[in-house]
C-alpha cells in the first residue's frame, strides 16, 4: 500500500528529532530540545526550499539576537531600567520588521534567541556567552540532520512543486479567457487566486534550487515564463474591468483583437510549459518571439491621464496598510510585554527569569498572528500541555536507555503530525511539538530528572501570557 505524502512528511520529521536529540546527548551537549525547536520551524514549511531559506534566516537570526542580547548585559547589567528600555525597543523593531517577506523570520528569532540569552544568562558575560555557543551549536545541529533527512528519505523538491503550480496557473489563465469570451467579468475571487499562485511561483524561484536541476540551469527561462503569466493576468483584469467603463460596441472591437493575441500568448504557453525535449526548446523560442512582435499589445493602459493620478497620489495616505498593521502589531507586541514585565515585578511570581522570557517569545510571535489563531493556539496549549505532562509523570520516568527516549519524542512528533496535518492546524503542529520538548526538558539533561514542579509552573506561566495576549488581542481588535 503506498505511503501518503502528509505520512512520509511525519515519518522524516520524527526521524530528524531522533537523530538530532540522539546526537546533542551523545555530544554531552546541555539543551537538546534546542536542535528540535530548529527542526520543527523549518518542518512546518512547503518544501525543501523553503525550510532552506529559514534556516539560513534562523541561523542568522541566532547570531544577530545573541550580539543583541551581549550588548544589553555588557552595557545595562547594573541599570535594569534602560536594559528594559533597550530590550523593548528590540522587540518593537523585531516585530516590525518580522512582517518583511523575505527576512522576517530572522528577527523573530533574533528577538527569541535575545530573549532566552539575556534571561538564562542572569547578568553573567561569561555565562551568557558559553550559552550564546551552545545555542549555535544546538541550531546548527537541527538545520544539518533536517537537511540530511530530508535530502535523502523521501525528497520533495522545489521543482515539483513550482511546476505543478505552473500547471495550474496556464489552466487558470485558460479557463478566464474562456469566461472573457463568453463577454463574461472575471470573478475577483477567481483573479486572486491565480495572482496568488504567480507571487508563489516568484517565491519559489527565489528560494535556495540546490538539487533543483532545471529551476538551477534553466532559471532564465522560468522566469520568463512566470513574467509571461503574469503579463497575460493583468490584461485580463484589465480587459474585465473595462467592459464596465466603456461602450459595448467599442469594446466589443477591443477585446476581440485582444482576445487573438491572448489566444495565441495561451496557447504557446501551454505547448512550452507541458511540453519536453526539442519541441519543448522550439515552443520556448517561439512564445519568446511572439511576446517581442506584440508587446504593445500585452500592454495595460493607464487607466488615467497623469494629472489625474497624480492628485490620486496626492490624496493617498503617508503609510500603507501594511505597514499600520506592522506598527499596529509592534505596539501591542510592547503592551504585552510591558504588563507582564510589571506582573512579574509587582506581584511574586515564582520562576525567576521564565515568566518575563515565557512573555517576550509569546509577545514576539504570536501578535502577528490572525486574532482566530490566537484563540486557537490558547486551547491548543492547554490540551497539548495537559496530555504531554501526564506522559511525563506515568510514562518517562520508567526510561533506563537512550534509544526508549528517543523512540518517545519521535513517536510523539509523528502522532502530532499526523492529527494536525491539515494545513489550517498549522500552529498545533508548532505548539505541540515545541511543547513536548519544553515541558520534558529536564529529561534530557545529562542527569536526566522528573519533577513534575518545573513543567507545571512553566504550563502555568504559558496561560498567564496567553490570557494577557487574549486581553490584548480582543482589545486592539474593538479598536480597530
Amino acid at each position: 500500500m503506498p505511503i501518503s505524502p502528509s505520512t512520509k512528511n511525519a515519518i522524516k520529521v520524527a526521524v530528524s528529532v531522533v537523530l538530532a536529540i540522539s546526537l546533542a546527548l551523545w555530544f554531552q551537549w546541555d539543551k537538546p530540545y534546542w536542535s528540535v525547536i530548529s527542526i520543527i520551524a523549518m518542518a512546518v514549511n512547503e518544501t525543501y526550499g523553503h525550510a532552506l531559506r529559514k534556516g539560513r534566516n534562523r541561523m542568522l537570526g541566532t547570531f544577530l539576537g545573541m550580539g543583541y542580547a551581549v550588548f544589553l548585559i555588557g552595557c545595562f547589567s547594573q541599570d535594569p531600567l534602560l536594559f528594559i528600555v533597550f530590550y523593548t525597543l528590540f522587540l518593537a523593531y523585531c516585530v516590525f520588521m518580522a512582517g518583511n517577506q523575505r527576512y522576517g523570520y530572522m528577527f523573530t528569532i533574533a528577538f527569541v534567541v535575545c530573549a532566552i540569552i539575556a534571561s538564562i544568562g542572569g547578568f553573567d558575560s561569561t555565562n551568557t556567552f558559553n550559552i550564546a555557543v551552545l545555542r549555535i551549536q544546538e541550531t546548527l545541529l537541527g538545520v544539518v540532520v533536517y537537511s540530511l533527512v530530508f535530502r535523502l528519505l523521501w525528497p520533495q523538491e522545489t521543482e515539483s512543486h513550482f511546476f505543478s503550480t505552473l500547471n495550474s496557473v496556464v489552466t487558470d489563465l485558460n479557463s478566464s479567457y474562456y469566461t472573457l469570451l463568453d463577454n463574461k467579468n472575471l470573478d475577483t475571487s477567481t483573479i486572486g487566486n491565480v495572482q496568488t499562485q504567480i507571487y508563489k511561483l516568484q517565491e519559489l524561484l527565489s528560494l535556495p534550487l540546490t538539487g533543483s536541476h532545471q529551476l538551477q540551469h534553466q532559471h532564465r527561462k522560468w522566469r520568463f515564463f512566470v513574467s509571461v503569466c503574469q503579463r497575460v493576468q493583468s490584461h485580463m483584469e484589465h480587459l474585465s474591468q473595462g467592459q464596465n467603463t466603456e461602450s459595448e460596441k467599442s469594446q466589443t472591437a477591443y477585446s476581440e483583437k485582444d482576445l487573438r493575441t491572448l489566444a495565441s500568448v495561451l496557447s504557446l504557453l501551454d505547448k512550452a510549459t507541458t511540453g519536453d525535449g526539442d519541441n519543448n526548446g522550439n515552443s520556448h523560442k517561439a512564445l519568446r518571439l511572439y511576446i517581442q512582435e506584440h508587446a504593445a499589445k500585452l500592454k495595460v493602459p493607464l487607466q488615467e491621464s497623469s494629472s489625474s493620478t497624480t492628485a490620486a497620489l496626492a490624496q493617498q495616505p503617508m503609510l500603507s496598510n501594511e505597514t499600520k498593521a506592522r506598527l499596529r502589531n509592534a505596539f501591542k507586541a510592547v503592551c504585552i510585554l510591558l504588563t507582564c514585565m510589571g506582573l512579574w515585578i509587582f506581584i511574586p511570581l515564582p520562576g525567576g527569569t521564565i515568566f518575563p522570557m515565557i512573555a517576550s517569545v509569546f509577545a514576539n510571535v504570536i501578535v502577528s498572528m490572525p486574532d482566530s489563531m490566537v484563540k486557537q493556539a490558547f486551547w491548543g496549549t492547554l490540551g497539548w500541555g495537559a496530555a504531554i505532562l501526564i506522559q511525563y509523570t506515568l510514562v518517562m520516568p520508567g526510561f533506563t536507555e537512550l534509544w526508549q527516549l528517543a523512540g518517545f519524542y519521535g513517536i510523539n512528533i509523528f502522532i502530532i503530525w499526523k492529527l494536525c496535518e491539515s494545513p489550517s492546524l498549522g500552529i498545533q503542529k508548532v505548539l505541540g511539538g515545541n511543547l513536548l520538548v519544553v515541558l520534558t526538558m529536564s529529561a534530557l539533561q545529562s542527569t536526566p530528572s522528573y519533577s513534575i514542579e518545573t513543567p507545571l509552573l512553566m504550563l502555568v506561566n504559558v496561560m498567564i501570557c496567553m490570557a494577557v495576549i487574549r486581553f490584548y488581542t480582543g482589545l486592539f481588535a474593538s479598536q480597530a
